[in-house]
């Protein structure tokens, strides 16, 4: 059996797929066929404004010491290893930092933008 979402379960109790569940039809053709893609905007959104937060989230662990490690690459890895020569070679830390910031606030852009796209209710 499949454990629907708070959406999801509150799209099954629409008429169309208490409808198709009366008709017989089996759980995962009402989900695939008929909840997902009533659904599939609000996701989208979600997923698109969740981004950055998930980025944040695995450079601050990174730049703590406790994400990726060394041998494989994080911009939170180069930020913490740039910041010990910030006087010297200040770009090894600001370099990072800055491409981190443009790629959270281009999804945040780009969320914000699906939302004003896909959402019924602001038109």
């Amino acid at each position: 059996m499949i454990i629907p979402s708070g959406l999801a379960l509150s799209s099954i109790q629409h008429g169309y797929a208490v409808a198709v569940r009366t008709l017989g039809a089996s759980p995962w053709r009402i989900y695939g066929r008929h909840i997902l893609p009533n659904i599939a905007n609000a996701l989208i959104v979600n997923m698109t404004l969740n981004f950055p937060q998930t980025i944040m989230l695995e450079t601050s662990l990174s730049f703590l010491g406790l994400g990726i490690q060394p041998p494989m690459t994080s911009l939170g890895n180069m930020v913490g290893f740039g910041r010990d020569y910030l006087l010297t070679a200040w770009w090894l830390a600001t370099l990072p930092a800055l491409v981190i910031f443009f790629t959270t606030l281009a999804f945040a852009l780009l969320g914000d933008w699906v939302r004003d796209k896909l959402d019924p209710t602001s038109r």
